[in-house]
């Protein structure tokens, strides 16, 4: 007795069916191809709105789905607060929506974001969504509670640090040369000193060591000269006002601090 056969799937199946029955498989084929070749059957003339509404799904089709999509996610995210991460290491800013109850939970390092936009976004240094867990880390903008003109003056302020600070760095590798020749001079004046006291026998020049030291000293700049950025005071920069207007105004009502996502 032959045993049954066994089928993976359908595919297997089929397969058999096409060896176990060719000939009538074959038959079958061909007599339906007579009948095709015999009657000629032919389709049924379709109404003239059929193909009108397949071409015109086909035209609005891709631009109502694009349109639909942008209302769907604006709709989504209109509550949602905008934040924007500026990133001063690699000189770039993304931009975040995040929602409400999430904003309003959010854990703090440091100083507090500051409002941009007139106050409907926030500008942050840090950003990091721990998703494990669902808490948002930010971290806000130093001075972030200054107007954009004390913001304006404190930059040219570091601005004149830096400045000085360069022009510190090339005098001292200036200075450094000359302290070089110093030691071999204030060596050349204690080879003298020691030799001449002992041929007097005398002592020898207690000062000789700090009177180089303190010519080479008088070359730089007295470091506590340095400007500060504690010398910044509450008067308006005119220079600033020029350059950002009268800054930014302070919102009269507290927003909620909830951030969106960018339709982009």
């Amino acid at each position: 007795m032959k045993p049954a056969p066994t089928f993976q799937n359908n595919r297997d199946r089929l397969v058999y069916l096409l060896a176990e029955y060719k000939l009538l498989i074959g038959g079958m084929l061909v007599g339906a191809a007579v009948l095709f070749a015999y009657y000629q059957p032919q389709l049924p003339t379709l109404p003239t709105w059929i193909p009108a509404i397949a071409v015109g799904w086909l035209v609005l089709a891709i631009p109502c789905y694009l349109v639909g999509a942008k209302i769907a996610r604006w709709l989504r995210r209109r509550n949602w607060v905008e934040v924007h991460h500026v990133n001063a290491v690699e000189d770039t800013t993304e931009k975040y929506y995040v929602p409400p109850e999430l904003w309003r939970e959010k854990e703090i390092d440091g100083p507090d974001p500051y409002p941009v936009n007139g106050g409907s976004a926030w500008a942050v240094r840090e950003y990091e969504y721990l998703e494990d867990i669902g808490q948002l880390r930010v971290e806000g903008v130093w001075l972030e509670g200054c107007q954009d003109t004390q913001l304006m003056t404190s930059k040219k302020q570091m601005q004149d640090i830096h400045g000085w600070l360069i022009d510190r760095a090339e005098e001292l590798a200036a200075i450094r040369g000359r302290w070089s020749r110093g030691s071999v001079e204030l060596q050349k004046k204690l080879v003298t000193a020691d030799a001449e006291a002992n041929e007097r026998g005398q002592m020898i020049q207690k000062t000789a060591a700090k009177e180089t030291f303190g010519d080479l000293i008088e070359d730089g700049e007295n470091p506590e000269d340095a400007p500060t950025i504690h010398d910044l005071t509450d008067a308006p920069d005119p220079t600033a006002d020029a350059a950002v207007g009268y800054g930014q105004e302070e919102p009269t009502s507290e927003q909620p601090q909830d951030p969106r996502l960018n339709d982009d």
